[in-house]
């Protein structure tokens, strides 16, 4: 399967239909499609509500999150060394690499090296650039960097700079009239940030010490809308719906009103693990 993922769709859905993953995803029974017309949805209500509600709990709350859980595991310890985006990809690709990217610097601000920061700032700043975020967001990127150069920001500071970029700013970006490109960067990011965090409270045993980050039902279903509006166009029906079978076993994790389990802990890192494989 080729590396330059068409779509959200057909990047998520290769975890089954990928021959090569190592862990499979488990099986699920495909939920009934559903029409973008019976659901009354369009792309700008979807788009609209991830423009105007943070879907993803921030890096300082996820940060908090994980200290009142006196979760001590370091994140920057738990990133894979993932395959730089180029801005000769194609968009979507590039735009999901980005998103995975954003949330290993936003997630690991207080604990990575300055070369390692300025390393993931600059595939961010280049990636923009590629996916058409304009003057003012490079200006943004650009200062930061010269901040992080003349250690003139502090790590909390950065982190609250980070924290209004992902929130803010980026959802502001109108990307060339590309509406695509937004929930492709989140998607990235919240797939990193997940499994960042479930395989950090899965090493010291703590799984409720996820509820406040993993249950996160608005955004499994924020995902499974984009898929069966876009992932007609870009992959096979039977594709699709494998894939919303596999969110919509996150779903059942995301949506448990008891803390979760090590098992359901497990389950997210292994989902999110084989998708991020394919990046």
């Amino acid at each position: 399967m080729t590396s330059r993922i068409a779509a959200l769709a057909t990047l998520l859905a290769a975890l089954a239909a990928c021959g090569s993953s190592p862990t499979p995803a488990p099986e699920v029974e495909a939920p009934a499609k559903a029409s973008p017309e019976g659901m009354g949805l369009s792309m700008e209500d979807i788009l609209g509500s991830a423009q105007s509600d943070t879907l993803v709990p921030s890096p300082m709350e996820t940060q908090r999150a994980l200290e009142s859980a006196e979760i001590t595991t370091r994140l920057s310890t738990l990133v894979p060394a993932h395959t730089e985006a180029r801005s000769s990809e194609d968009k979507d690709h590039v735009a999901v690499r980005t998103g995975v990217v954003l949330a290993d610097m936003m997630l690991t601000v207080k604990t990575s090296d300055k070369d390692t920061l300025l390393s993931r700032l600059s595939v961010i700043r280049e990636s923009m650039a590629a996916l058409g975020g304009g003057r003012d967001i490079d200006l943004i990127l650009g200062t930061t960097r010269d901040q992080i150069r003349g250690d003139s920001v502090t790590r909390d500071k950065l982190v609250a700079d980070l924290d209004d970029l992902a929130g803010a700013v980026i959802p502001e970006l109108e990307f060339n009239g590309q509406q695509r490109i937004l929930p492709l960067i989140q998607a990235g990011t919240w797939l990193e940030g997940a499994n960042l965090v479930a395989k950090a409270v899965k090493a010291e045993g703590k799984p409720a010490a996820a509820d406040a980050l993993l249950k996160q039902p608005a955004v499994v279903d924020y995902f499974i809308k984009y898929v069966r509006l876009e992932g007609a166009e870009h992959a096979p029906e039977s594709v699709t719906q494998t894939l919303e079978a596999s969110l919509t076993s996150l779903k059942a994790v995301a949506s448990k009103s008891e803390p979760l389990t090590d098992e359901d802990v497990g389950l997210v890192i292994q989902v999110t693990d084989n998708v991020l494989a394919l990046l």
